[in-house]
């Protein structure tokens, strides 16, 4: 029986991960994206978040308007970590397509080169959601712009990053 899963497929990720930055203002610390990443392919898992952020609670109600999926997922943090591996081979794909800033990856960070974008794939971005409507919003105009670091960040709340060392 062979099984299919949007998060382990690479050039999916690759999807998911130029659109989050091509929606994004800027550069994107590797962590966050790796966790949007995540979300977007266990949207489900949003509601796990606790507690939801002060600051993008108009956006909660949204999350409970997802779909519980037939897969189960027992350990998040397990399937986090086994996600990276394919988001690096992703991240390294966009680097070698020149797509990606090589100056602030060493900063952690990652940066879109917007013109390097072939126009069609540029067009299929631009014309096509990466996940559900509202996932996309509470990815980009929620989780993407919330505080991200200490005891009241994302990575505390997510429950899949450490967050003491910020």
């Amino acid at each position: 029986m062979i099984l299919y899963h949007p998060a382990k497929d690479t050039n999916h990720c690759i999807y998911r991960l130029l659109s989050i930055l091509f929606f994004n203002n800027g550069s994107i610390s590797i962590e966050k994206i790796r966790l949007l990443d995540f979300y977007a392919s266990f949207p489900h898992l949003l509601k796990t978040i606790s507690p939801w952020p002060q600051d993008i609670k108009h956006l909660k109600k949204l999350i409970s308007t997802i779909p519980e999926p037939y897969e189960k997922i027992s350990n998040a943090k397990r399937v986090f970590f086994e996600l990276s591996e394919v988001q690096g081979v992703a991240i390294a794909t966009l680097f070698g397509k020149g797509l990606l800033d090589t100056n602030l990856y060493s900063e952690g960070e990652l940066h879109l080169n917007k013109e390097a974008i072939p126009s069609e794939l540029l067009s299929l971005i631009c014309k096509k959601q990466f996940v559900d409507e509202n996932v996309q919003k509470v990815l980009i105009e929620g989780l993407l712009k919330t505080v991200w670091e200490g005891d009241k960040g994302l990575k505390y709340r997510s429950g899949l990053l450490e967050y003491k060392y910020d």
